[in-house]
């Protein structure tokens, strides 16, 4: 068997098994409550996809890490704890998601790639500082003056760009 069809085989079973366990009544969640193993699935894939593939793209490692980390998010939602309305004071988590995953990405790039680098910084803080607004960890004061520094963003891309400039890899 070739490896290309082991995972759509799988898949194709298991929604079957799925799909005649809900026709035969057989009490099992509904979609509304599993459809994170969706993201979940493809995540895991995608890192599968990386360890044991051919190819090793860090974009997979980005995607795998985001996915699965998305997944399991909507997981607390759809099994509990938490519940959609949460989302309002939690979304901040969904880009410290993409903070993890590209620094995931910058590790997998053996530590070269400094524009994923770049995003996991820029992702940390401001999904740090998301979820301290809305979490409601700072003074008023600083929730108001924390949207007005956005422009530090800007000159910390330009020194990345700076940097990358400067130590990146030079082409022949």
């Amino acid at each position: 068997m070739r490896k290309g069809t082991i995972v759509p085989a799988l898949f194709l079973i298991l929604l079957g098994v799925y799909l005649l366990l809900k026709e035969l009544g057989i009490g099992i969640p509904g979609w509304d409550i599993i459809w994170p193993v969706f993201p979940l699935a493809g995540g895991l894939a995608s890192l599968g996809n990386y360890v044991f593939g051919k190819r090793r793209d860090p974009d997979q490692v980005f995607f795998g890490v985001a996915a699965t980390l998305v997944g399991l998010a909507f997981f607390f939602i759809t099994l509990g704890p938490l519940a959609y309305e949460d989302l309002r004071t939690w979304w901040p988590i969904f880009v410290l998601i993409g903070s993890v995953a590209f620094l995931a990405q910058w590790m997998a790039a053996r530590f070269r790639d400094w524009g994923a680098l770049f995003m996991a910084f820029v992702a940390f803080v401001v999904g740090g500082a998301g979820l301290a607004i809305t979490l409601q960890l700072l003074a008023p004061e600083t929730r108001a003056l924390l949207p007005k520094l956005w422009p530090v963003l800007l000159i910390l891309g330009g020194l990345m760009v700076f940097l990358r400039g400067l130590f990146g890899r030079r082409s022949k």
